[in-house]
């Protein structure tokens, strides 16, 4: 990092206390990513397979095109920032990660409103680029996920063994999202795990069996996103092409719109002035209730991974 700063023609902006030390502490963030990375990788048997994967309009990939009308189209262009996958006899799995510097979770309310589409979307275009690559075998979501880039403070009295401390900070970094509840698969990306895993948000029962707090979707619940996903960006992708443009941010609970938005004084929308309201979302009770209109929307009424 010192000789690409040397470099660059800008290392006097490090020279003062308060850069040197920004300096030290992008250091040691780059170099504790790089820690927790490798071991996940090597952690588990899936593989990186891909590094900023683009879809553009050069792979004409269906997962990134939408139909809008007789005549309009839209395509999404993007960078996914890594692909792992993990190759068996017949399939291949695929698991996404999107590095953040923020702590970023995923929630299936905020998915269901139209929030949060990006990994989904991410998923269903690495699978598109996955199955043209490996043709002839079946491709499966393993996971959808963020990454944290950071380098955590972990809590200590001083009699912790070093082996107690790299845990820690290991538990601090595993990734943040939604694996396939198939043990092959989890257990594909952690292999030595018991209990509560340091890669994925998952724990398990001293009977094997998923605890409540992992964080999982079956193939089946996969599915139903990648079909709502397109269903939600082709609603966006009409509503662009009808130039609604009308001002009115949505409401969740105390989270809003506005919380982050810096137009705020271009909009000027004020939910104390006539004529603005905020778009209110419900919440709702549990996974299963979400799931359950998410399928409903898509026109699956019901149905469950049987087919009933």
């Amino acid at each position: 990092m010192e000789d690409a700063i040397a470099g660059s023609g800008i290392g006097d902006v490090f020279e003062d206390a308060r850069n040197s030390y920004l300096l030290k502490r992008m250091e040691a963030t780059a170099k504790r990513t790089i820690w927790a990375l490798m071991l996940q990788v090597r952690k588990g048997k899936f593989v990186p397979s891909g590094f900023e994967v683009s879809f553009s309009r050069a792979e004409r990939l269906d997962a990134v095109q939408f139909q809008l009308g007789e005549d309009e189209k839209m395509r999404l262009r993007g960078r996914i920032d890594r692909v792992d996958t993990y190759e068996t006899d017949d399939k291949v799995y695929v698991k996404i990660i999107d590095y953040k510097s923020g702590n970023t979770t995923f929630s299936l309310l905020n998915f269901y409103y139209g929030l949060q589409l990006q990994l989904v979307v991410y998923m269903n275009a690495a699978l598109e680029l996955t199955k043209k690559k490996y043709k002839g075998k079946d491709t499966e979501p393993a996971g959808i996920f963020y990454y944290h880039i950071t380098d955590p403070m972990v809590d200590a009295d001083g009699q912790e063994s070093e082996e107690e401390i790299r845990r820690s900070i290991l538990e601090q970094l595993k990734v943040a999202g939604l694996v396939n509840e198939d043990p092959e698969i989890y257990g594909a990306m952690d292999t030595d795990f018991s209990g509560t895993s340091t890669v994925i948000p998952v724990a398990l029962k001293a009977d094997g069996s998923l605890k409540a707090t992992s964080k999982t979707a079956s193939t089946y619940e996969f599915g139903l996103m990648s079909h709502y996903v397109r269903k939600k960006i082709e609603h966006v992708g009409k509503e662009i092409f009808a130039g609604n443009v009308a001002v009115k941010p949505y409401l969740l609970g105390d989270r809003s719109g506005c919380d982050y938005c810096p137009y705020h004084t271009i909009c000027g929308f004020d939910v104390r002035m006539p004529g603005f309201s905020y778009q209110q979302f419900e919440k709702f009770d549990s996974s299963e209730e979400i799931l359950a209109h998410i399928r409903e929307e898509i026109g699956e009424p019901g149905k469950n991974p049987d087919g009933e």
